[in-house]
Formats: C-alpha cells, sequence, structure tokens
C-alpha cells in the first residue's frame, strides 16, 4: 500500500536560489485595516468591525508608522525601518539635524519591502520646541501616486 503524502517526491532534493526569491516586480498597493493615529488605534464601523484601508491609505499608514518608529529600539522590525531619534537630536545645530533627518527619512522610505516608494518628492520641518520636529514629507510611488505624510518626531 502505497502512503499518501502531501509533497511532491523528491521535495527535500529541491534548491531554492536566492535570485528566485527576489521580486523583479514591487508588490504594489495592497489594501489593509484602517488606523487612527489620533487614538492609537485601528478605525471600526457602528458594528465593532475593522474599516479596510485602500492600498494608497495603507501605504500612506505604512510610511506615517516608519517616520514614528525609533530605529533599532523593536526587534519586530528590521534595521532600515524608522529614525534614528538619537542621532538626529545628538547634532548641534538644525540645519545638521535635519540634514541627518533628511537621510535618514529617505533612506527609510525606500527601503519598504513592498517596493511603492519611488522617490522622497520635497521634506519641511518645523520646529515646535527645541526636542521636537515636525516633518511633512512628499513621497511620489509607483504610478506616480503623490502622498504627504507629516510625523511628529520626539526626543523622549
Amino acid at each position: 500500500m502505497e502512503e499518501d503524502t502531501l509533497y511532491p517526491e523528491g521535495y527535500e532534493d529541491e534548491v531554492i536560489e536566492e535570485e528566485d526569491l527576489s521580486l523583479d516586480e514591487p508588490i504594489g498597493y495592497r489594501p489593509g485595516v484602517a488606523f487612527d493615529w489620533e487614538t492609537g488605534d485601528f478605525i471600526r464601523d457602528g458594528r465593532q468591525r475593522l474599516v479596510e484601508a485602500t492600498g494608497v491609505e495603507s501605504w500612506q499608514q505604512w510610511c506615517m508608522n516608519c517616520l514614528q518608529t525609533q530605529r533599532y529600539k523593536h526587534q519586530a522590525y528590521s534595521s532600515d525601518f524608522g529614525i534614528d531619534v538619537d542621532e538626529v537630536f545628538s547634532a548641534q545645530f538644525r540645519e545638521e539635524s535635519e540634514s541627518i533627518l533628511t537621510r535618514q527619512i529617505t533612506e527609510a522610505l525606500q527601503a519598504d519591502p513592498y517596493g511603492r516608494t519611488e522617490y522622497i518628492a520635497g521634506i519641511s520641518y518645523v520646529w515646535p520646541a527645541a526636542d521636537a520636529i515636525e516633518a511633512t514629507v512628499t513621497v511620489v510611488g509607483i504610478a506616480d501616486v503623490t502622498i504627504d505624510v507629516t510625523a511628529y518626531i520626539t526626543n523622549d
């Protein structure tokens, strides 16, 4: 009697090359769950069901999360996700902090694993306090989709 199996014969010997794992095309804009940054929770409808965000809204939420996450502080994220706030606020001058922040924002958003970010079109800074920066970033994604993300970066 032959044993039934879920796996094809010889699967143990199959070798997957690293280049076969990389994607040539970006994954693109995938819908997700809508998030409310003011309450810090997912958005629900009147029946307490999670509200869906469009693919572009999900990308915008990813960008916001990336810019407001302290780099290297969370094991759940890769080392290129987030902003190294300590480096930004250790600079002697605001211009130096903004230069560091511009580099970090660009690197972090271009490390998008779904390949949605094409380039950063512009960044503006407002300093509401000596230990707080409001960064407004214009990001251009695939298919020329443009979003604006405003992140509040503080030295807590």
